[in-house]
């Protein structure tokens, strides 16, 4: 057999050729591969579709004409099935618009065309495999430089099926209104057309982005009739939205707002703007409304805002919505004025109250808006946010203000805890502080607060959860600010802000310790003494009354019971609580019926422990020296009785002086007691001196040694003992009338004292011995 080489020489050149177009389309399938993989892959993309004009489009579509595979387009989409961010916009925006590029190129053979759209083909059914396609776009036609007629391609890669209202249907997700109107004007029931989750048509409009949803609501408009309209505005899906609810929580679940400030030109706007004409209803599922964050609350509020300035006609019921929302819970269980409140935003909390915030709503934890004021804000915050509700109430149309807080400010949270309450304890607080104590209370803003809450309905019988009421924990407070407190609740009942009932109620009431505030302001006295079995003498040094007592004299005044000074428990049987009714009963300002029963108790103290307070003990002390004096007195030489009387009086100023002084606390008892008795032992000298004494005994001693001359010898001893004894009874008798004048405040034992200090001194100047010296 003979080969003709011209033969084998022409194949070769064949097989080289087709190798090297082998070598050559990999080539530029790769290149192809890579470009399309960074267009895809890229972290951001300046439009959600790449436009016709794309560099990466026109890369393509050189290499599809210099021999690249289009089965590359298969093998990428495979690669990338496994990274769902990347295969999502190859398939479904980059595949697209790639398609209609290369259909309407003109330097691409037919050949490679339908190799090209058949690859893309592939690519998108594998994807509309697994779930349903929709290729809305959210750009303009015109910025995607793509006609009505372009998205036919768009239809076939779909699979669009043949029923007119699968196709009505289709053509709104592709964003196709040439198509919209052609299959819309063929329908004869365009209420009725719905997908499977129950949208019609007008919620599958809704939900297209930017200036689509206005174009396919204009075409619905002028094709559909009015009663047709207003069947679709009404209807809901199987969420329970309307096409209007549908297109706000889009508008408003929208990742970022380019700006705070709605905009005239809004497409949503001027969409929603439209469908109200047809009776679209303006608020939003309560479901829905508190899935809402703190953003997305604001932005909603300040959209339907300016839906009403867009609408004058619809301003109540927008007014009516935003009350509605602002009054309902966001995703985090939060009130708007809730919100507020913690921000310390005193312009938004105005503007919330406005709009028809609800100060009585309450949190997981009970608390209105009264203790979140209470508990959130400082200062003067609290008595400036009460402030704002009460003159916002004052304004036309806002009246119900006032009957919300008269209930919040008398509501409890889960503590049993009323405003009031909460207030009353910050007031606690503080008063434990020295800096806050020594300040006027009438002037801060504690007080100011305190005075609001009491002038507009805070309930002053409340209890909490330990039964105290506002007069138990005031009874607590240090210092004048007990007394302040009542006070300014007294001036309330006679201004009738507060009922006389409700004061009577309170001050009588008792806690869960069985307390009436009178005892619980007695209780916090007596805690601070020695308990009276451990003492026989109280030291109670005059001055101006304790704030305790002034207190319990007023609590007395405006209708305390004044059993209520009695404390059974004899734990709190202290030298603070005898000194306390001690007070009270001297007080010039306490009723008579407490100073009597005061008295009563006291005295009944003093029998029980056996106790005297300092003042007495000194009182006795001065009778029997007094009395002692005046015994003494009668043995004084006349003659000297006058500089005697000068040396007691200065003796006994100098004891006064002294005594006042340990009294005011200028000198310690340890220390006056030796000098009143230094002061007392150099009076005695000085009075009765020794000259005078010694010349007594001499005139005593000549009358006895005359008596013995003028009688016998054996009657002598008799006379002197009759003579002893007349002086002795002189002596006696004038002790007993001594005694006689302080009987009805001396006892028995102080008597027999004085007697035996008159004998003393008689027998000490008239003793046998001192006339032998």
């Amino acid at each position: 057999m003979v080969i003709d080489s011209s033969v084998l020489v022409s194949n070769a050149n064949k097989l080289d050729k087709c190798i090297n177009k082998n070598k050559k389309q990999d080539k530029k399938g790769k290149q192809l591969s890579n470009i399309i993989e960074r267009k895809v892959k890229k972290e951001k993309h300046k439009h959600e579709k790449p436009r016709s004009r794309d560099g990466t489009l026109k890369e393509c579509k050189r290499l599809f004409k210099e021999g690249a595979s289009p089965e590359v387009l298969t093998k990428l989409e495979e690669s990338l099935r496994e990274q769902e961010k990347y295969h999502r916009y190859y398939v479904q925006c980059f595949l697209p618009v790639l398609g209609e590029v290369i259909e309407r190129s003109k330097r691409i053979s037919n050949e490679t065309k339908n190799q090209v759209i058949s690859e893309i083909t592939k690519s998108c059914l594998s994807r509309y495999n697994e779930q349903d396609s929709g290729y809305g776009s959210d750009f303009e036609d015109e910025m995607n430089g793509i006609s009505d007629s372009d998205s036919d391609f768009e239809d076939r890669i779909n699979g669009i099926s043949d029923s007119d209202n699968d196709q009505l249907l289709n053509a709104i997700q592709n964003g196709n209104n040439r198509k919209f109107r052609k299959y819309l004007k063929d329908c004869t029931n365009v209420s009725g057309i719905t997908d499977k989750k129950g949208n019609n048509i007008l919620h599958l409009i809704a939900s297209l982005k930017k200036k689509q949803k206005l174009k396919f609501l204009d075409t619905l408009i002028k094709i559909a009739n009015e009663k047709n309209l207003v069947q679709l505005v009404d209807s809901e899906n199987q969420e329970g939205k309307t096409p209007f609810q549908v297109a706000l929580i889009n508008k408003i679940k929208k990742g970022k707002h380019d700006s705070h400030t709605i905009q005239d030109n809004d497409n949503t706007l001027k969409f929603l703007a439209k469908l109200l004409k047809y009776g679209a209803k303006l608020s939003l599922p309560t479901e829905d409304l508190e899935k809402l964050s703190k953003k997305q609350n604001e932005y909603y509020l300040k959209f339907l805002e300016k839906l009403a300035e867009r609408k004058p006609e619809i301003k109540t019921k927008v007014e009516e919505v935003i009350a509605h929302t602002i009054n309902t819970p966001d995703s985090n269980d939060n009130y708007q004025l809730h919100l507020a409140i913690k921000d310390n935003d005193k312009e938004r909390f105005e503007e919330l109250l406005q709009k028809g915030a609800d100060i009585s709503l309450k949190d997981t934890d009970g608390n209105n808006a009264l203790h979140l004021i209470v508990l959130e804000l400082k200062q003067k915050r609290k008595f400036e946010f009460s402030n704002i509700i009460l003159n916002v109430s004052k304004e036309e149309e806002k009246e119900y203000l006032k009957a919300q807080f008269k209930k919040a400010i008398n509501a409890e949270n889960t503590a049993k805890q009323t405003p009031l309450h909460q207030l009353f304890q910050h007031i606690k607080e503080k008063n434990e502080n020295r800096s806050c104590t020594d300040k006027k209370f009438e002037k801060t803003n504690r007080y100011k607060a305190l005075k609001l809450f009491l002038q507009n309905g805070a309930d002053i019988t409340a209890q909490d959860k330990e039964g105290n009421n506002i007069l138990h924990d005031t009874a607590l407070l240090k210092g004048e600010q007990k007394i302040s407190c009542l006070k300014l609740i007294s001036s309330l009942v006679k201004e009738k802000k507060i009922s006389e009932d409700q004061l009577s109620k309170a001050i009588n009431t008792i806690n869960g310790e069985g307390r009436t505030p009178l005892q619980v302001a007695l209780i916090k006295k007596a805690e601070k003494g020695n308990h009276l079995s451990q003492m026989k003498t109280i030291f109670d040094p005059e001055k101006k009354h304790d704030n305790t007592t002034k207190f319990c004299a007023k609590l007395l005044e405006v209708g305390a019971d004044s059993r209520s000074l009695k404390l059974k428990d004899q734990e709190f049987h202290t030298e603070k609580y005898y000194c306390t009714l001690r007070h009270l009963e001297n007080y010039s300002k306490t009723p008579q019926e407490g100073k009597v029963k005061a008295k009563k108790l006291r005295k009944k103290l003093e029998e029980k422990y056996n106790v005297r307070t300092f003042s007495k003990k000194c009182q006795r002390i001065l009778h029997k020296t007094g009395n002692g004096f005046k015994a003494a007195w009668k043995c004084i030489d006349p003659g000297r009785r006058a500089s005697i009387l000068l040396s007691i009086t200065v003796a006994t100023t100098i004891i006064t002086m002294v005594t006042l002084s340990c009294f005011q606390g200028q000198i310690a008892i340890g220390a006056a007691l030796p000098i009143i008795a230094i002061t007392g032992v150099v009076c005695l000298i000085v009075t009765l001196g020794l000259s005078g004494i010694r010349k007594h005994m001499k005139e005593l001693i000549t009358d006895q040694q005359t008596s013995k001359d003028n009688l016998p010898t054996a009657t002598q001893p008799e006379n002197v003992t009759e003579q002893q004894n007349l002086a002795n009874n002189s002596a006696e008798q004038e002790v007993q009338r001594s005694s006689n004048q302080l009987e009805h405040t001396e006892s028995p034992a102080t008597k027999m004292n004085d007697i035996s200090i008159s004998r003393q001194l008689y027998g000490l100047i008239n003793k046998p011995s001192s006339l032998a010296l």
